[in-house]
């Protein structure tokens, strides 16, 4: 399994498997009533969707995981400028990884790279999306120094001593 750069050839694959888990996540909240949503909806959803995905595309902080030519889980992050104090933020819109393949690490790769690039190109604080009834997501931000709240964002203080590049192994 590799963890690189988001491609625009990913664009089909991303876009399935991204779907795949707002689908997942949306089962819950809709009672399976997907098929009921409008199409043009539904194609605005997510950042691979043709509005958002260039812009992530272009970020150099958005990746896939990829394993025999298949995309197995992705990260959509990038970089904005003077918000909430911060001259850099990385803003960290979704990530998933294929339901078959979770509690592997894959996650978890996919968001430490995301920390290292952003922090190579200067970022001082990461936010991240964070759905708060998603244990597992939370579980993991935990897991890379991530402050959780009530809301449903995390943070990740690039600044504090205890946040180092490659602090952690993979």
């Amino acid at each position: 399994m590799e963890i690189r750069p988001m491609k625009l050839k990913d664009i089909i694959q991303v876009r399935d498997l991204e779907i795949m888990c707002i689908r997942e996540y949306f089962s819950e909240i809709l009672e399976n009533k997907w098929e009921e949503l409008p199409q043009e909806w539904k194609d605005d959803l997510g950042a691979s969707s043709k509005k958002a995905f260039g812009t992530y595309l272009e970020s150099g902080l958005s990746f896939v995981a990829e394993d025999d030519g298949e995309i197995i889980g992705f990260i959509f992050a990038q970089m904005l400028h003077h918000v909430n104090n911060a001259e850099n933020l990385v803003w960290v819109e979704n990530m998933g990884v294929h339901p078959y393949l979770r509690r592997n690490g894959i996650g978890y790769k996919l968001l430490r790279t995301c920390i290292d690039a952003g922090m190579a190109k200067g970022a001082t604080v990461i936010h991240s999306s964070i759905q708060p009834n998603n244990v597992p997501s939370i579980m993991l931000h935990k897991k890379l120094g991530f402050f959780i709240d009530r809301r449903e964002v995390a943070l990740l203080d690039c600044n504090d001593h205890k946040v180092l590049p490659n602090q952690m192994k993979i």
